[in-house]
């Protein structure tokens, strides 16, 4: 095995408790199959001032590997939880994944083989979004190269979930911005993210066959807080660019 992995999955934990046992086994299951095509994968977490439940599970959990990164730090940014991690990655690719979610098994080795069939310019996303908990639901997200996207629209809703697949180079071109909710009224930082990286010439598209399911709770969750904090998207260059 190389020294550098093909991939890195940056995890964000803070308060999952028990929820974070069962999503680093959906997430190992998705290093399993890409294992079997050859690939190489690491787990880069971050535990964002995690409390005592959630700290355990994932340091005492049965699927971390001697090269796996766990970085304990205190930011309370989501945002900067994910540059944090990018930073300390080795992967030629990585993925973003929350610390309560889960992912279709194919996750890794679909988009691995779809960025080096179409080129480093694309970012992928889950094809199909499942939501459970609080609200139940399904939906497609949208391909940038086909009809249903339009640039407007991006003024008033987010196409993409935070679940991001790309080559490595387009984190450290466009890092994510700071948003801690309810200090400077800034917000939806995947929704800032996805303009910004268009805006830089980069182009979402949807892994076909996969999935992601999203966990929505009643309360606790960042876009639950951004909404009754009344936060607003970050200015863009792409607002200024593209419409």
């Amino acid at each position: 095995m190389a020294d550098k992995p093909d991939v890195s999955a940056v995890i964000t934990f803070h308060g999952e408790g028990v929820l974070a046992h069962t999503t680093l086994y959906s997430i190992e299951r998705c290093r399993s199959i890409a294992e079997q095509s050859g690939l190489s994968i690491e787990f880069v977490i971050t535990l964002d001032n995690a409390d005592a439940e959630t700290r355990r599970i994932v340091l005492e959990h049965p699927v971390l590997r001697d090269r796996d990164q766990v970085h304990e730090v205190s930011y309370r940014d989501l945002s900067t939880c994910r540059n944090h991690a990018v930073a300390h990655s080795r992967g030629e690719f990585i993925g973003t994944f929350d610390g309560d979610d889960y992912f279709s098994g194919n996750w890794i080795e679909r988009c691995v083989h779809l960025i080096r069939r179409e080129g480093e310019k694309n970012i992928f996303h889950p094809e199909m979004m499942v939501a459970f908990g609080a609200w139940n639901a399904f939906w497609w997200q949208v391909d940038q190269l086909e009809d249903f996207y339009k640039p407007g629209a991006l003024l008033t809703t987010n196409y993409w979930n935070a679940c991001a697949f790309a080559a490595r180079s387009v984190f450290e071109e466009c890092p994510y911005h700071v948003s801690r909710v309810g200090e400077a009224g800034f917000g939806f930082e995947d929704w800032h993210w996805n303009c910004e990286t268009i805006a830089h010439g980069f182009v979402h598209r949807l892994a076909r066959g996969t999935a992601r399911f999203e966990r929505r709770k009643a309360g606790g969750s960042l876009n639950v807080a951004h909404q009754q904090a009344g936060a607003v998207i970050r200015p863009s260059s792409f607002f200024e660019s593209a419409l």
